[in-house]
């Protein structure tokens, strides 16, 4: 049997667990994202995070605060967990609204818009859903 004074000893001079790396954080921030019908004078016009079966198509807005200079982020969008759409836009001043569309006529189901910043780590993201037609 190992005497508790040895096993004292022991877990002092062994060496200490590491600890993972901390992620580092984007200096871009997505500090306003909504997802709606149009824009409007800059600004979302029918805001939800559920779309009737007759809805044509979706806007997803976003605001980007902490650009340093010219710098960009990408919508991806994913109907079903499957990527769908990946859309680049620029990001031109320290605080900056941007936007981008996609049709989502006929296809019912779960919908998700992440923003990514140019390094690839996740900013922001929303879920929203396209309901299915009523069945008679």
């Amino acid at each position: 049997m190992m005497s508790p004074f040895l096993l004292t000893g022991f877990l002092l001079l062994a060496p200490p667990v590491a600890s993972p790396p901390a992620q580092d954080s984007s200096p871009l921030k997505a500090t306003e994202m909504t997802v709606c019908e149009e824009i409007v004078e800059r600004g979302c016009r029918g805001p939800s995070r559920s779309f009737g079966p007759d809805v044509e198509s979706v806007t997803f807005f976003s605001k980007i605060d902490g650009a340093t200079g010219e710098a960009f982020v990408a919508h991806v969008w994913t109907f079903e967990g499957k990527e769908v759409r990946r859309e680049k836009l620029p990001v031109k001043t320290t605080s900056y609204r941007t936007w981008s569309s996609k049709r989502v006529k006929g296809l019912p189901g779960k919908w998700r818009v992440e923003v990514f910043d140019p390094l690839g780590r996740s900013i922001g993201v929303v879920d929203f859903a396209v309901e299915p037609p009523p069945t008679p």
